[in-house]
């Protein structure tokens, strides 16, 4: 198996494209070339360079892509890292590996010996969040698992650490209608009373945007909502328009938005891909909390991705906040893997420093 490494989003050869799509209805939407390529554009941080580790047969053909980014040395004594092409904004990675491979964990092996490729040397791998064994977004050759255990095997000490919690509704067939009589009796009495309220008051309008004409208006919606919200600004400000515009050329977008008389009041960013609807962002003005227009507006998209998508799964994507227990029927975990090469002095000094920072922290809570 051939291993090469390329350069950035430019540098990706052909054959790693072809690949990257022919995997795509298997993907999260955040893991598409298309996601990756505005991170790179418009949320990349300063100092970082992207490369892609890629494994290929004989005949040129990929098989597997690790898309990375690397950071130079802060100072002489700091580590090199690479990590996780990557963000805030991203609820899943892993290693892409073709579902036609006949040995999988081989091109995986490949995929992270090729790391040892990159120059100048790395002595920090850190890849999140991953998806751990069993689950049904992870493949058999990507999750976390058997990420450490190759790493292992290549000269890195691992470790594994928890990222975040991942709320998700299985939907098993059931319409909107029985789905909503299956919540509590407490939710389900507060969206039925709030939605009356909502729509007794004057010029009160739902929308559910798809189209890149109507993202615009709803998108416009969103900012002004944003910014009148209790969230902290966007760092990177570009992504998120960029992003609802990629999604409805796609045709994935589904925005919800709630009006009062052409006045916004909450609007929320879902994705439906291949039968999953991800929920990716929310905002409300607070000034209509009494009415909890985005618990309406979550109803709705919810009655609009089980009637109208027919999707199997709901993804709440990132967090354990308990509102979404509430909405949801599973959780399961996403975690990261932080990797020190063994042969690396810097990389050995930054495990003892990981290490010592983990011993610490809980002592330090204490005070």
């Amino acid at each position: 198996m051939r291993v090469a490494v390329m350069s950035s989003l430019a540098a990706l050869d052909a054959n790693a494209r072809e690949l990257w799509m022919r995997e795509e209805p298997r993907l999260q939407f955040d893991q598409t070339l298309g996601w990756t390529e505005l991170l790179a554009q418009h949320a990349s941080e300063p100092g970082e360079e992207i490369r892609f580790v890629s494994a290929s047969e004989g005949n040129g053909r990929c098989l597997g892509l690790l898309p990375l980014k690397v950071a130079a040395r802060s100072g002489p004594l700091s580590p090199r890292y690479a990590r996780a092409l990557a963000n805030y904004y991203s609820s899943l990675y892993a290693p892409i590996v073709s579902a036609d491979a006949t040995d999988r964990p081989a091109v995986l092996e490949a995929l992270l010996q090729g790391v040892g490729q990159l120059a100048p040397a790395i002595d920090v791998l850190d890849l999140n969040p991953l998806p751990t064994t069993g689950d049904a977004a992870s493949t058999a050759s990507a999750d976390a698992a058997a990420v450490a255990n190759s790493l292992q095997g290549n000269g890195w000490s691992t470790e594994t650490y928890f990222r975040f919690g991942n709320w998700f509704l299985e939907v098993g067939g059931r319409s909107y209608d029985t789905y909503f009589g299956g919540l509590s009796s407490q939710l389900r009495n507060t969206i039925k009373r709030k939605e009356k309220k909502l729509r007794a008051m004057p010029g009160v309008q739902i929308d559910v945007a798809q189209a890149p004409d109507d993202a615009q208006r709803a998108l416009a919606y969103y900012e002004r909502i944003y910014a009148a919200s209790w969230k902290n600004p966007e760092p990177h400000p570009r992504f998120v328009p960029s992003l609802v515009r990629y999604l409805a050329e796609r045709g994935w977008l589904r925005m919800g938005c709630v009006s009062l008389e052409n006045e916004p009041v909450a609007a929320q960013i879902w994705v439906v891909k291949d039968a999953t609807a991800s929920i990716f962002k929310l905002a409300y003005d607070e000034r209509f909390a009494q009415v909890s227009a985005g618990s309406v507006l979550t109803a709705h998209l919810m009655r609009h991705v089980l009637d109208v998508d027919r999707v199997r799964i709901v993804d709440y994507l990132t967090g354990d906040d308990s509102y979404k227990r509430d909405w949801m029927s599973h959780r399961r975990e996403r975690v990261g893997i932080r990797a020190h090469r063994r042969g690396s002095w810097r990389g050995q000094l930054a495990r003892l420093a990981d290490r010592s920072r983990a011993v610490l922290r809980p002592l330090l809570r204490r005070k």
